[in-house]
């Protein structure tokens, strides 16, 4: 999204020396953390400095998971700060008009997972925070505690 930006005019005068954004995997690889992207000409985008989070430590799965509806999900997403202009100002994802696209690819992934536990035993398990929960991202699969004096009747 970024480098598409950059490539199609860069209408916001976003630095490419200062993006915030990472780009995100679902593999964790040392060697992937810090690359250098866009080499071998112009139609692979521009030269600069770059690296790899896993998905689940992203900015994106971080507001997904304190979202308490699609809408909340969407003003999270278009809050965020993908990188500066070249007078230091924030560029977001608003300002990139991404907010909407970026909330639809999420929006079946917010509704609830039936999920199968030891046993045999259903339980709803989600990512994302419930209207009635008091803490983000608890995840609703955390076993009960066990009392540590069983009863003996």
């Amino acid at each position: 999204m970024v480098d598409n930006h950059i490539y199609w005019g860069n209408a916001l005068g976003l630095d490419q020396r200062r993006i915030a954004w990472r780009r995100v995997l679902d593999m964790n690889d040392r060697a992937l953390r810090e690359v250098v992207v866009g080499l071998g000409g112009p139609s692979n985008g521009f030269t600069r400095e770059d690296g790899f989070d896993i998905t689940v430590a992203s900015e994106v799965m971080a507001a997904f998971c304190l979202a308490s509806d699609i809408d909340d999900l969407e003003g999270r997403l278009g809050r965020m700060v993908v990188g500066y202009t070249y007078g230091k100002a924030p560029v977001t994802t608003a300002e990139l008009k991404a907010e909407g696209a970026m909330s639809a690819l999420l929006k079946e992934a917010i509704k609830p997972n039936l999920v199968r536990r030891s046993r045999a035993r259903p339980r709803w398990c989600t990512a994302a925070r419930s209207p009635t929960s008091r803490t983000a991202a608890t995840p609703s699969w955390r076993p009960k505690p066990r009392s540590s004096s069983p009863t003996m009747s």
